[in-house]
């Protein structure tokens, strides 16, 4: 029995917890694999059983390139499906709308979980001593409660399924349509707006040394080096993989990430690198 976590990472929380989420579900019945999405095309996903699917919350909902992926993705032929995203404040939707999207490809939704991670676009623009930064260095990433929670259900179901088991049966009854839904419109109007203000102003400053690491982190190739310095395209994703990741510190948001905090990703060990295949500008 195979079970593919199959997930995107900006800044390395969904990564980080996606790999915390299969330590927790290892087992010798099940053969538990990662895979960024930016590493396969949908059509490419190889063979596997069960899918945990994740992202990072974006105006409560799923990054456009991962909705655009899952658009994309094959007939999930009855297969059982989990959704997980991390969050720095408010998720609203974004687990029932992307399990309804798996649904629509043939999945069946057997439930997800929205996790509590450092947000790393405030961060981008709090002092390096705030008590922002420190609470999301000191956090004990060994101890996600709401991955513990997941990783229960999840663990619930996968020694029936692996024993021959339909997963429909296992299918919690499909949300209902949330009086929030008016609060998630509205935080995603705002988002939306200061994303337009962000995209507007992200530039490499002078302090670029011309080494190409954004360009070759970027997940939408919106990166090119120009005359060594690195210039920005305009189908900028917002990740701002390559604001936290620049050896640097040049790329920033107008003048509001001079000088600020820079994320490496919980326990620091984020590395963007292992995000990408070896292609796209820059390399």
């Amino acid at each position: 029995m195979n079970l593919l976590f199959l997930y995107f990472s900006g800044t390395g929380n969904t990564d980080y917890v996606a790999r915390y989420l299969a330590r927790k579900l290892e087992r010798p019945s099940l053969n538990v694999e990662l895979c960024s999405i930016e590493w396969q095309t949908p059509e490419a996903v190889g063979d596997f059983d069960l899918l945990a699917f994740g992202f990072p919350v974006y105006a409560c909902e799923a990054p456009e390139l991962v909705q655009a992926y899952l658009a994309q993705l094959p007939d999930g032929r009855d297969r059982g499906a989990w959704i997980f995203c991390t969050k720095g404040a408010f998720a609203g939707g974004a687990v029932r709308n992307n399990l309804r999207r798996l649904a629509r490809k043939g999945y069946v939704p057997l439930g997800g979980a929205s996790i509590l991670m450092p947000g790393t676009d405030g961060l981008a623009m709090v002092s390096k001593d705030s008590w922002m930064a420190r609470k999301a260095l000191d956090k004990d990433y060994d101890r996600l409660e709401d991955a513990d929670r997941l990783a229960a259900q999840m663990a619930d179901v996968l020694p029936r399924v692996v024993d021959g088991q339909p997963v429909r049966p296992f299918a919690p009854d499909p949300p209902t349509n949330s009086e929030r839904a008016f609060l998630d419109r509205l935080w995603a109007a705002l988002y939306t707006a200061s994303e337009k203000w962000a995209r507007s102003r992200l530039h490499a400053d002078e302090g670029c040394a011309g080494c190409g690491l954004c360009a070759r982190i970027c997940p939408v190739d919106n990166v090119v080096l120009s005359h060594g310095h690195a210039r920005f395209r305009d189908h900028c994703a917002l990740c701002l993989r390559c604001l936290h990741a620049c050896p640097q510190e040049a790329i920033q948001i107008g003048k509001l990430t001079t000088g600020k905090f820079r994320w490496r990703g919980p326990k620091g060990t984020f590395r963007p690198l292992r995000m990408r295949p070896r292609h796209g500008t820059g390399t």
